[in-house]
């Protein structure tokens, strides 16, 4: 046989449950209820180097250096990156090295924060940058052309209008690099090489011997249908 128990009840107090719901104890017990226990490890506003951790905003930006010991070139463009780190306001900028530039290249500002022209309180914030613009970095003059996409996304967030990015000016200097880095005379300077080794009762190259030796037994072959 088996037991039914659909007929035993016991008896609830709805105020007992009532109470235990909202959780007022303190007339079950006599005693004051412990205050709600509050989180205060995360604070209700952000720090900002909490809110922007590891975010930098980056930009592209170059400064003209005036050349005087050169009769071949008057000035340089030195193209750089500007980082701006939002946890602490802090700066830095880098140099791309060039090879054989034989120009001390490589971190040209440590990171700290920098204050503006004529200021020592006065510091440059994230509000401070825009495309197209120049700022003064202890009196060498950056001229800002361009941003990454996290920098461009950012301000369009808080609202602000960057500007049109810019192209980098020409650098002579790139061309007369370009120049020196040829494996081969120009083809005025060779002409020139071959008069002098002929006055000199040297050996000029015979072009039709040199291809002649160089393709001897090579033979092109072709497949053809009649």
């Amino acid at each position: 046989m088996t037991e039914k128990s659909s007929n035993l009840r016991e008896p609830i107090n709805q105020t007992m449950l009532e109470s235990m719901r909202l959780g007022v104890t303190a007339g079950l017990t006599g005693m004051a209820q412990r205050p709600k226990q509050v989180n205060d490890a995360i604070p209700t506003i952000a720090p900002r180097w909490l809110k922007h951790d590891r975010q930098v905003l980056r930009f592209d930006c170059y400064f003209q250096e005036p050349v005087v010991e050169s009769p071949n070139e008057n000035f340089r463009i030195r193209k750089c990156t500007l980082m701006y780190y939002l946890e602490d306001d802090t700066m830095h900028i880098i140099e791309g090295r060039i090879e054989n530039s034989g120009i001390p290249q490589g971190v040209f500002l440590k990171r700290h924060k920098v204050a503006k022209p004529n200021s020592t309180t006065d510091l440059y914030t994230d509000k401070d940058f825009r495309l197209g613009m120049d700022i003064d970095v202890y009196t060498r003059v950056f001229r800002i052309v361009n941003c990454d996409e996290f920098t461009r996304a950012f301000y369009a967030n808080e609202g602000i209008d960057l500007g049109y990015p810019e192209a980098f000016p020409d650098d002579p200097f790139v061309h007369t690099r370009a120049m020196i880095n040829m494996k081969q005379n120009p083809p005025d300077l060779a002409e020139h090489k071959n008069y002098i080794e002929v006055m000199l009762k040297g050996g000029r190259p015979n072009k039709n011997l040199k291809s002649f030796l160089d393709n001897d037994r090579n033979v092109l072959s072709f497949s053809v249908l009649w």
